[in-house]
């Protein structure tokens, strides 16, 4: 989560905006779904972010609006924990990760004889 906030910091950086950047909720949510196992309990999903939502903003990287509580804004402390460097490796984990998955999809698809 910490990863993908300061990378929505640094697009919003790169457009030239707000020198704040606020979130929805929601927004996080989907950010978020697509690392956590699929389920079909949404509750549970959304109660499992909020949880990792507090804890990063026990850490201080984000700080929920006063009478806003759905708006999130991420601090810009974030940028000394999570520096340009880190997260250009975490992309390259990533994509690391991404190719090796896609080859074991393709293994799946293939049986020993070769067909499909």
């Amino acid at each position: 989560m910490i990863a993908l906030l300061r990378r929505k910091l640094a697009e919003s950086d790169t457009e030239g905006g707000d020198p704040r950047l606020i979130l929805d909720r929601e927004d996080i949510v989907n950010m978020m779904r697509t690392f956590l196992p699929e389920t079909s309990n949404e509750a549970k999903l959304v109660d499992r972010i909020d949880t990792h939502l507090n804890n990063v903003e026990k850490l201080g990287f984000i700080r929920r609006l006063k009478g806003q509580k759905d708006k999130i804004e991420v601090r810009r402390i974030i940028k000394a924990y999570v520096d340009a460097q880190w997260l250009n490796e975490f992309d390259q984990k990533l994509q690391a990760y991404r190719e090796h998955i896609s080859a074991d999809d393709s293994d799946a698809t293939h049986t020993d004889d070769g067909t499909e």
